[in-house]
C-alpha cells in the first residue's frame, strides 16, 4: 500500500473521529438539559398563590415571579373594599401574573347569623361531642346546628350564595378563572366529628330547610360561570375520610364503608362533568398529631390525590384524571421546607395545577341550638337521632 493511501485513510479516519467527537459532547449537553425539558414539561400549568388584597403588594408580585409562581388568587371578602381589590389585581397583571379569585361559599358567618335556618345540623351520630364535651342536649322542639356553616345544597340558600358571588365580583376586573370553595356539606356532617366529613347536610329526621339533588354544586358552577364568561369556574372539593380514620378521627363510625364515599361521589360526578378543573384542599396534615393515621406531614395528600382515579371507579363513579385537579397546599404558619415538600408531592402526583394557600382557609366549626319553627312537625323517632 503506497503512502499517499495510507495518509488518505488517517485523514478520513480522523474525520470521523471529529465528527464522533462533537456528537459524543452534543449528546452529553443534550443529557444535561433532558432534566430540565422533562421538569417543563411535566411541571403543573398554573402555579398560583392565594392572597388578600394587602398581600398582593409590588414587592410580593415581584417576589413571586421570582420563584416561578404565574398566578395571583385574589381572596374576595365582603369587608374588603372592591377598590383594594381592583388596586391588587392591577399589580398582579403588571408582574404578568394571572389573576384569579377565590371566594367562600359553605364557611359564611354573616349568612349564618342572618338565616340560621339555612346551617346544616348536626344529628344521629352523636360523637362529635367528643370535640364539644359540655355542650347540652337539644329540648324536643330543637335541633344542633353546624355553625357557620349554610351550604349551597338548600333551595332557599341557593340564590342567596349567587347574589353575593354577583356582588363580589361586580366591577371588578375580569380573571382567567374563580375558585369556589367549599361547594359541600360542612365538616363532621353526618355527625362523627371528622372534619372530612362532607357529604350531607342533615343526616336525621329534621330539616329546616330544603335540600337538592346531588347535581346542585354543578349547577351552582354553571351560574356563577355565566357571571364571568370565559373565566374558568373551579370548584374546590374536600377528599372524604380514609379507611384508617375510623379509630380516632372518625369516632369508630365506619365512615369509608358507609354512605360516605358513595354519596361524596355521587355529587362529584356532576361537578367533574361542569368543570375543567377541580380543586382539591389539601392542608399540611389532615389531622392533629394525636389523630392522624396517615404518616409524615404532607403524606395524606398523595393518597387524597390518587383518590380521584382509584377510589372513585370503586364507589360507582368515573375516575378523574390528575391532569383536572389542582393542589389547594397550605403556605400559612408553615416552614418553606413544609410548602417545598408539598410542591413536590403535587407534581409527583401529575395535578394539572397548584395553589399555595399564603392566607388561612378557615374551616372551624362549632354546635349551636336552634328552635325549631311551629310549623316543622319532630317525627316520633327524631329524638333519639338529633343529638
Amino acid at each position: 500500500m503506497s503512502a499517499a493511501i495510507i495518509r488518505r485513510q488517517i485523514q478520513s479516519a480522523a474525520s470521523v473521529v471529529r465528527i464522533l467527537s462533537r456528537f459524543v459532547v452534543a449528546l452529553a449537553c443534550a443529557l444535561t438539559l433532558l432534566p430540565n425539558v422533562l421538569a417543563a414539561a411535566e411541571a403543573p400549568a398554573l402555579k398560583g398563590a392565594l392572597l388578600i388584597p394587602a398581600q398582593a403588594t409590588k414587592a410580593e408580585m415581584a417576589s413571586l415571579a421570582a420563584q416561578s409562581f404565574n398566578a395571583v388568587v385574589l381572596l374576595l371578602e365582603d369587608s374588603v373594599s372592591p377598590r383594594a381589590v381592583r388596586a391588587a389585581a392591577a399589580r398582579a397583571r403588571r408582574a404578568k401574573l394571572q389573576l384569579f379569585y377565590w371566594i367562600e361559599i359553605g364557611r359564611n358567618p354573616s349568612l349564618a347569623d342572618a338565616h340560621p335556618e339555612l346551617m346544616a345540623s348536626l344529628q344521629t351520630h352523636p360523637e362529635w361531642r367528643r370535640r364539644f364535651p359540655s355542650f347540652p342536649a337539644p329540648t324536643t322542639n330543637q335541633v344542633v346546628k353546624n355553625y357557620p356553616w349554610v351550604p349551597v345544597l338548600y333551595a332557599e340558600s341557593f340564590p342567596l350564595h349567587l347574589q353575593r358571588v354577583e356582588k363580589l365580583l361586580r366591577g371588578l376586573p375580569k380573571p382567567s378563572g374563580v375558585f369556589l370553595n367549599d361547594l359541600q356539606g360542612p365538616p363532621s356532617a353526618c355527625g362523627c366529628g371528622n372534619d372530612f366529613c362532607r357529604w350531607t347536610t342533615d343526616y336525621g329526621p329534621l330539616k329546616t330547610a330544603q335540600r337538592l339533588g346531588d347535581d346542585a354544586a354543578a349547577k351552582f358552577v354553571a351560574a356563577v360561570g355565566k357571571l364571568v364568561p370565559g373565566a374558568r369556574i373551579i370548584p374546590i372539593w374536600t377528599t372524604e375520610c380514609a379507611e384508617h380514620d375510623r379509630e380516632v378521627a372518625c369516632g369508630r363510625v365506619s365512615c369509608f364503608t358507609g354512605k360516605c364515599w358513595p354519596e361524596y361521589n355521587a355529587q362529584l360526578q356532576p361537578v367533574a362533568k361542569e368543570s375543567e378543573w377541580i380543586g382539591v384542599r389539601l392542608p399540611l396534615s389532615d389531622f392533629s398529631a394525636a389523630e392522624s393515621r396517615s404518616g409524615a406531614p404532607g403524606e395524606w395528600q398523595s393518597a387524597a390525590l390518587r383518590s380521584f382515579s382509584d377510589l372513585l371507579p370503586q364507589r360507582g363513579g368515573h375516575a378523574v384524571s390528575s391532569k383536572r385537579l389542582v393542589s389547594i397546599v397550605q403556605g400559612w404558619e408553615v416552614t418553606a421546607a413544609d410548602v417545598e415538600t408539598q410542591l413536590r408531592r403535587s407534581a409527583a402526583a401529575g395535578v394539572g395545577g397548584i395553589v399555595v394557600a399564603f392566607t388561612a382557609i378557615e374551616q372551624g366549626w362549632q354546635p349551636k341550638l336552634f328552635t325549631l319553627p311551629a310549623n316543622i312537625s319532630v317525627p316520633a323517632d327524631a329524638r333519639h337521632r338529633a343529638h
